[in-house]
């Protein structure tokens, strides 16, 4: 699930810090009948953070020329950043920020889906395309490091998160970096949720949720 806030929120940024974002001890969480049964602990089922989250920073930088692009996968997989949980029962809830640079990061669940697309079959994100480079583009306007907007939710296993970084054209060589807050949740199963349980309850939708219309 891929949640970004308002950019309204920089307004407040003085007094907001990023745990003040972030789930707490105590909040409800429930995963929508539509996550397969490879995740069957959470498929349809609601939560409760049982104690209070660790939040845990990281950064990672990137070099890039003008008009070249690399993909970043975010999962436990050989190659990722190993930013996903590795046991059952562990919610992930990542902010992610961007320090200021000249560049774009496209976000893809898992590569090569388009979250970001339209409606139309030819509108989806294409760093290749002069105007479709910047469909569904974030900034780092969009979500400063010292005031990260973009929230993404991860379990074990579950698929992996891609950032493609591209750096703009007219651009010799660029620092893309990138500022993570993983806030760590321990979840508990609520086996009969209350009526207010279910409709207060943080849904995480299943990716293939996020696309299609």
């Amino acid at each position: 699930m891929i949640v970004q806030l308002s950019p309204v929120l920089h307004r407040v940024t003085t007094y907001t810090r990023p745990e003040d974002l972030l789930l707490t001890k105590g909040a409800w969480v429930r995963f929508s009948d539509l996550w397969p049964d490879t995740h069957k602990w959470a498929k349809g089922k609601t939560f409760v953070v049982t104690q209070e989250p660790i939040i845990v920073p990281y950064g990672a930088s990137y070099v890039l020329p003008g008009a070249d692009y690399k993909d970043i996968d975010l999962s436990n997989a050989t190659a990722g950043l190993k930013l996903y949980p590795e046991n059952e029962g562990v919610l992930y809830e990542t902010l992610l920020g961007f320090k200021p640079g000249d560049y774009l990061c496209h976000i893809y669940i898992p590569k090569d889906k388009y979250v970001y697309a339209l409606g139309e079959t030819s509108m989806f994100p294409n760093v290749a395309d002069a105007s479709l480079k910047y469909l569904g583009a974030k900034t780092p306007l969009d979500s400063p490091h010292t005031a990260p907007l973009l929230k993404l939710f991860s379990i074990k296993d579950m698929a992996a998160y891609i950032l493609r970084l591209y750096v703009l054209e007219g651009v010799d060589f660029e620092k893309c970096s990138l500022a993570f807050q993983i806030n760590k949740c321990q979840l508990q199963e609520i086996p009969n949720p209350t009526p207010e349980q279910l409709t207060k309850a943080l849904l995480l939708r299943y990716y293939t949720e996020l696309t299609g219309f």
